[in-house]
């Protein structure tokens, strides 16, 4: 498929060949219609740049290039029209709209359910599972790592700055996993050092990233795609949040009466809670509130 080969050589391409993957992956359905010096005007080269770098992909030149291109649109098209168009005028068939079209991105995931497969089984042997992202992230890391400890992984979030990373780097040890979550809100530097420094102290490494050519993709041992790009122009990170759900479903069915227990025993300690709170005297609880100004 073009999209891996495009990743797997992203490192290895020229700057005019860096601008003509990102296009392509970007404006795949756009690009599936376009004659190799249509592209070449798109995105500001000579038709020449385009030829070659369809062949630095293992091509014998962009017609082969463009035709597989074109068998991935036919495919993705469809499974979109299995679903048919909404019917419905104003805002509901707005909604519609985009719930088809939140099906078409997630598509593209369920193509990949071997990788997720292989994802799924490196967690479970992690010895600990340690999740990063930058700031804007940092909250869905912690989100995902409280899920993942209620099935009984010692997992742990942490921002992706240099203090923090210092610290995990020098506590890290060869059987842990380093998963890094990118929104893809910018380019997310400070992962791709964080996981380059990880690999080499022996870490297993994991990025989750809108587009294959971040620098986390890129430097992570495995990376997964997941697809941000909407019809509004805007990222969004819907389809984060569903591989994330899968993920932890995946995990659950690798070991369900391990799930089963770690679920059961986090409830019972939760009712436990909930009894010594009852059992709080009400004037303990005024006081409280007068300390704070409440009562």
């Amino acid at each position: 498929m073009f999209r891996d080969k495009i990743q797997n050589k992203y490192e290895e391409l020229s700057p005019r060949f860096r601008i003509l993957a990102d296009f392509i992956l970007e404006n795949t359905l756009d690009v599936g219609f376009l004659t190799a010096t249509e592209l070449a005007r798109r995105v500001g080269v000579d038709p020449a740049t385009v030829v070659r770098f369809s062949q630095e992909l293992g091509y014998s030149g962009y017609r082969e290039l463009s035709r597989e291109i074109k068998q991935y649109i036919n495919q993705q098209l469809a499974l979109h029209y299995q679903k048919g168009a909404a019917e419905t005028e104003g805002l509901t068939g707005q909604i519609g709209t985009m719930l088809d079209e939140l099906s078409d991105r997630i598509l593209d995931m369920k193509a990949d359910a071997g990788q997720i497969a292989q994802i799924v089984q490196t967690i479970h042997a992690a010895q600990r599972v340690l999740i990063t992202s930058t700031a804007e992230g940092y909250h869905i890391a912690t989100l995902w790592s409280t899920y993942l400890n209620l099935l009984g992984l010692e997992t742990y979030p942490l921002r992706a700055d240099y203090a923090q990373a210092a610290i995990l780097l020098r506590d890290a040890e060869p059987g842990d996993l380093l998963i890094a979550i990118s929104l893809g809100l910018g380019p997310d530097t400070e992962i791709g050092h964080l996981l380059g420094a990880a690999k080499e102290h022996g870490l297993h490494t994991l990025s989750i990233t809108p587009s294959p050519t971040l620098l986390p993709a890129r430097q992570a041992d495995t990376n997964l795609a997941v697809p941000s790009k909407t019809p509004s122009g805007y990222p969004s990170f819907d389809t984060l949040m569903v591989v994330l759900a899968l993920l932890w479903q995946a995990l659950i069915a690798v070991d369900a009466e391990n799930a089963k227990d770690n679920v059961q025993a986090t409830l019972e300690a939760l009712n436990d809670l909930l009894a010594q709170k009852d059992q709080v005297p009400s004037y303990d609880v005024a006081a409280l509130l007068r300390l704070w100004g409440q009562g």
